[in-house]
């Protein structure tokens, strides 16, 4: 494709996530367009497609023929991701999904197949790989200014109970929905990909809050710890909690024998170094308190990127394969929990 071009982006799926991702679109009027969007509810449709001015389709196989859709940006149904991406990519359609790329290893590399065998971008919209404060702990990291990795600790909170009850996305509280481990845990499973060591074992166990408070119908866990090691004997800590009353927001821990940095998305500062133990830190420059926006601003960046990757013909900063990986680990976490929080070697 021509670097030149401008690319027509399709929206598949217009619920609480779209607006952040079409603000990402919009804010590159130079490089990119949002020429359609999709929802099966015709209302919705007709409101967002009113007020960007552009067609609005009920059925997505009709966005994917509409001859101004160069790419499709996909926010459905952790269950739907695998047959509506592989019905884009055969369509000759670059995709990027929202994560999960699937609900299982195993249709995440259908789907890496059939991308590759018919040459279009497939990215996955895990925006954690844009969040400014992770970019500079990367950046700390690969300057070799933590050493050795003792402990990887991750802390992902908010409320999801009000969505688990709502009765019109029932979707979200059924099997492969917002659940604590595929839809919450993965972000840092993914982080987990891009910054650290492998990991070569894994230990899970859930909580079900909701369900025993209030959403009876509830199947996914809104609570989970997930602990495991790296190859290089180093440990991590993944906890996520659905029902805490307060912004979303992330912690991220990264302790090593030469340094350590402690990251909350709700302080101020957002950033803090500590050379050892005697040192009470410095704040990492660079990093803006954005308590309210920080997610969105990230979603933007992963917009773009997408853009220019399906432009420039390189990958994405985001690849399936990494996302893949996420998705390995978070069946692992379903196995050990299974095995009542046995250690499942990876």
């Amino acid at each position: 494709m021509s670097a030149s071009k401008r690319i027509g982006i399709g929206v598949i799926g217009l619920g609480r996530v779209s607006p952040a991702h079409v603000e990402g679109y919009l804010s590159l009027p130079d490089e990119a367009f949002v020429a359609a969007v999709c929802d099966i509810d015709a209302q919705k449709t007709a409101a967002v497609s009113e007020e960007l001015g552009v067609q609005g389709f009920t059925d997505y196989h009709d966005l994917l023929a509409h001859p101004a859709v160069d790419a499709v940006v996909i926010l459905l149904p952790h269950l739907l991701h695998h047959s509506v991406v592989e019905a884009a990519v055969a369509a000759g359609r670059h995709v990027t999904v929202e994560k999960p790329l699937a609900v299982s290893e195993r249709q995440c590399w259908e789907l890496i197949e059939a991308a590759r065998a018919g040459g279009v971008v497939l990215s996955v919209s895990e925006n954690s790989r844009f969040v400014e404060s992770y970019l500079r702990i990367k950046e700390v990291l690969d300057a070799d200014r933590i050493g050795d990795i003792r402990l990887v600790r991750a802390f992902i909170y908010g409320s999801a109970v009000a969505e688990l009850a709502d009765p019109d996305e029932p979707w979200k509280h059924e099997k492969y929905g917002f659940a604590a481990v595929l839809d919450a845990a993965t972000h840092f499973f993914y982080v987990l990909r891009w910054m650290f060591e492998p990991v070569v074992s894994v230990q899970a166990t859930v909580r079900h809050w909701s369900a025993e408070h209030g959403v009876p119908a509830s199947e996914v866990e809104d609570g989970a710890v997930v602990t495991g090691r790296f190859t290089n004997g180093g440990h991590f800590s993944i906890e996520v909690a659905l029902n805490i009353e307060v912004p979303w927001g992330e912690r991220f821990e990264v302790y090593g024998d030469r340094g350590s940095v402690v990251c909350d998305q709700l302080a101020d500062p957002v950033v803090t170094f500590h050379q050892d133990a005697s040192d009470v830190g410095s704040a990492l420059p660079g990093v803006k308190v954005d308590p309210l926006a920080w997610r969105a601003v990230s979603m933007h960046r992963g917009a773009a990127d997408f853009v220019r990757a399906v432009r420039s013909g390189h990958a994405p900063a985001v690849t399936a394969e990494d996302a893949t990986y996420a998705v390995r680990l978070a069946e692992a976490a379903y196995r050990s929990v299974q095995a009542g929080g046995a250690e499942i070697a990876m």
